[in-house]
């Protein structure tokens, strides 16, 4: 079976993972009052804030104070 996750890691190198705060995503799912995909938090761990080759915007993150997921979700 393919793993995706894997696949993108390996197409997009390593990441910073500038923000990569665990509770920060448990601070955002408790608040929404949901769980988020495993694979999407660990892409946006990885790679956010930014913008992949113009296809795939990760601008936000929960722990980053200047684009917040969290803050983004509830504005819209």
């Amino acid at each position: 079976m393919t793993d995706y996750l894997q696949s993108v890691f390996d197409m997009l190198g390593p990441g910073e993972n500038r923000y990569d705060d665990p509770a920060a995503w448990l601070r955002l799912e408790r608040d929404l009052g949901r769980g988020l995909p495993t694979d999407y938090k660990a892409v946006v761990d990885a790679y956010a804030p930014a913008r992949l080759n113009g296809h795939l915007y990760l601008a936000s993150h929960p722990a980053c104070a200047w684009r917040n997921l969290g803050e983004e979700i509830r504005s819209d």
